[in-house]
């Protein structure tokens, strides 16, 4: 039976009025002193609500691991709090210099017990199973650092750093951020492999040991993230930037790989007999797609390939006249190659046209194409809703359905034009659409895991199935200790939120992160403003330790100097119990930035409390879906 089944709710007095007429919640004018009778009533009011939902969610507690019971039975009185508002009720109890439910989150029923006897003039006695405020500290305080590690020795907040890549994972780099601060690391699973994950973590390890520090690593899943693959009518375009200052000013040449058949990179495909014949100090003369004259100068011709270089930018198509000339003589002439369409990329603007299908035809009317390989998902798109591409730097809306696909039309763009590139996420926000858990990536990202890290993030959870899915697969493992967070960032997830946590808590040691950037591209940035506080309550409700990721000091972490924005959001984020960098070539500095403010800041406030409304999360999914 769950400790909530211990509790009996006084018995409610007649409530007080609410609606504009009690109360306008929205001003700051102190409340008259209230009847004490009234407000006891509507604390006996909560106290039912959050037995009730206990009861209700009883199966679901017993289900639990035995260390997490606890936490379960409190998520379920906090989520029957949650219902309610509140507000009114706040501001009676400061009249009162009482409690204002404020930093309840951890200890819910605790608090209101107390009220209920303080009110009642009744010597307050602690209910047996039931958290007060120090207990449910020290068991958050106790999974945080089974899921982290030992306590960073000057601050209670944890700094995660996102590893770049293997070719710039040195020993200087370590050394960085190990000396800033970091206390874990975040490999992403989408990008590289086994073998360069392993090189990047046996760097890290190695210079921990010389530093005498412990550092984690963890693995980000790459989840069932959609990608984009593009079409166009116009050829396959190749654009090689030149190199320039801040002046403009070039400041070393373009550098290409000449080839009888284009493969990867930066390779113009010329005649097949040139590749033979072509020497030191020959030039290549032509006019490039943009209609510029353009020559190449061959630098290397041998074993290693023929490399020329040109001072300028290059656009290159297939079909363009080749000129060969060596010592000015003029010795053949021919045309470039074909390039794969996959180099197509695409600029939008708002009001562009394009097809969305699953098979790449164009329509005759559109000349520009989005592929994305779920027909079954494709299918359950309507008119008028949201089509996110590259992270909301474009934004387009279904306009029409017609027989080759979806024809859409963007209505926001970052920049205009902004550039398309194929690989790129592609995202569905207003649609009730489901993917495969795992795929063969997070398998493999998942095998290199167990064998070399010491946790996993689940990408894209959606619901308690989700999870359990990927729980049943670390038990099987039988790796004690090893660690799962959840990645909270689509709006299933939010939607399913209750089921989510509480089939988390049947693993240890267990975690959530705040992935605000997906988060902002479903449910839009406005909602993220509210969304994160909530999130870092749910947390604490559960005792289950939060990572506050994306985008923070990025700035600083790419550029050197932070903006002012960043300075504050990496403030706020050490509500959490861990916050994330991402990867930059000041990532050390970064790091030591956030570490300055979070110490600063850990003098000055722990963990923020706000005023209580209704909560979406609390009251479940709509029926019929989001």
């Amino acid at each position: 039976m769950c400790a909530a089944a211990h509790v009996t709710a006084p018995a409610p007095a007649a409530a007080p009025p609410h609606g504009p007429a009690a109360e306008n919640v929205h001003t700051h004018t102190p409340a008259p002193v209230p009847a004490l009778d009234g407000v006891k009533g509507r604390i006996g009011e909560l106290i039912a609500a959050a037995i009730e939902e206990a009861t209700r969610r009883r199966r679901d507690i017993q289900a639990v691991l035995p260390q997490h019971r606890q936490s379960a039975v409190n998520l379920a009185h906090y989520l029957g709090l949650r219902k309610l508002d509140v507000r009114r009720l706040q501001g009676q109890l400061t009249s009162l210099a009482l409690s204002s439910l404020g930093r309840c989150e951890g200890h819910v029923m605790d608090t209101l017990l107390r009220l209920s006897s303080w009110l009642a003039g009744e010597p307050y006695q602690a209910t047996p199973g039931l958290l007060d405020a120090a207990r449910a500290e020290a068991i958050l305080h106790r999974n945080t650092h089974a899921l982290f590690g030992p306590k960073p020795a000057d601050r209670h907040v944890y700094i995660m750093a996102t590893a770049p890549d293997e070719s710039e994972a040195t020993e200087s780099w370590a050394d960085g951020i190990l000396e800033a601060g970091v206390d874990l690391l975040r490999i992403n699973g989408a990008h590289q492999t086994a073998a360069q994950w392993r090189n990047i973590v046996s760097t890290l390890r190695a210079r921990a040991l010389v530093h005498g520090r412990s550092c984690k690593v963890f693995v980000d899943l790459p989840g069932p993230k959609l990608r984009t693959e593009l079409r166009s009518r116009q050829p396959p375009l190749l654009h090689l930037p030149r190199h320039k200052d801040a002046r403009g000013r070039t400041i070393e040449p373009t550098r290409i790989e000449l080839v009888d058949e284009y493969r990867d990179g930066a390779q113009l495909p010329i005649p097949f007999a040139w590749v033979q014949g072509l020497g030191t100090g020959d030039r290549i003369g032509f006019v490039d797609a943009g209609g510029r004259l353009r020559e190449l100068v061959v630098r290397e011709a041998g074993a290693a390939g023929i490399w020329a270089e040109c001072g300028r930018s290059l656009y290159l198509t297939a079909g363009l006249e080749l000129t060969w000339r060596r010592r000015g003589r003029i010795k053949a002439r021919g045309v470039t190659g074909e390039f794969p369409a996959r180099l197509t990329e695409l600029c939008f603007a708002a009001g562009d046209l394009f097809l969305l299908n699953a098979d790449g035809r164009l329509a005759d009317a559109l000349s520009a194409g989005i592929v994305c390989a779920e027909p079954a998902l494709l299918a359950k798109l309507r008119a008028g809703e949201r089509v996110i591409l590259d992270d909301g730097r474009i934004t387009a809306v279904v306009e029409s359905l017609t027989p080759g696909g979806l024809q859409c039309r963007v209505t926001h763009t970052l920049k205009s034009p902004t550039r398309l590139r194929s690989g790129k996420g592609i995202a569905f926000p207003d649609s009730a659409l489901s993917l495969p858990a795992m795929g063969p990536e997070d398998h493999a990202a998942l095998e290199f895991a167990l064998q070399t890290a010491d946790g996993v993030e689940v990408s894209f959870v959606n619901s308690a199935q989700d999870v359990r899915l990927v729980a049943d697969t670390l038990r099987a493992a039988g790796k004690p200790g090893f660690a799962m967070v959840l990645k909270l960032e689509t709006r299933q997830c939010i939607e399913n939120l209750p089921e989510i946590l509480l089939e988390a808590l049947t693993y240890d040691p267990v975690g959530l992160m705040i992935a605000r950037g997906d988060l902002a591209v479903e449910l839009s940035f406005e909602r993220l403003a509210e969304l994160q506080e909530e999130l870092l309550w749910f947390g604490e409700a559960c005792h289950v330790p939060v990572i506050w990721a994306t985008q923070v000091l990025d700035t600083l972490a790419h550029a050197g100097v932070p903006t002012r924005a960043e300075v504050t959001d990496a403030a706020m984020s050490m509500r959490a119990e861990c916050v994330m960098l991402n990867k930059g070539p000041y990532a050390a500095e970064a790091a030591q930035m956030l570490a300055d403010i979070i110490g600063k800041m850990e003098a000055h406030q722990y963990k923020k409390r706000s005023m209580y409304r209704p909560l979406h999360l609390a009251l479940g999914p709509k029926p019929g879906g989001p």
